[in-house]
């Protein structure tokens, strides 16, 4: 289970990687949880727009949708970003993995 005070960040990182998505139930339910996790309606615009108001959860935006794009190179960049701003390899691998899970998700839409 993750990271009770992951529970921002996951929410910001599935509106990111979600924001292209045609269903707009997926959508809904993505905004509807987020709001649950105490995002306001400037934070989950700025996620849709793939971006955060907090430096670590803009480095963990990055490198999802790096992973997402399957850029890798923006991937490399994005995680040094987010190692440099204070992200441990294992927070690193752990948002990755939920990335990795979502795709599938994304992929349907």
């Amino acid at each position: 289970m993750a990271d009770p005070g992951y529970e921002r960040i996951l929410s910001q990182l599935k509106l990111a990687l979600l924001n292209d998505c045609g269903c707009e139930d997926t959508l809904s339910k993505a905004e509807e949880d987020a709001r649950d996790a105490g995002l306001s309606g400037a934070d989950i615009d700025a996620a849709l727009g793939e971006r955060s108001f907090d430096v670590r959860t803009a480095a963990v935006l990055a490198l999802g949708c790096a992973i997402k794009n399957g850029d890798v190179a923006a991937g490399e960049s994005a995680r040094e970003r987010a190692l440099a701003v204070g992200l441990t390899a294992e927070e690193l691998d752990f948002f990755s993995g939920f990335v990795s899970e979502l795709r599938g998700l994304a992929q349907k839409c």
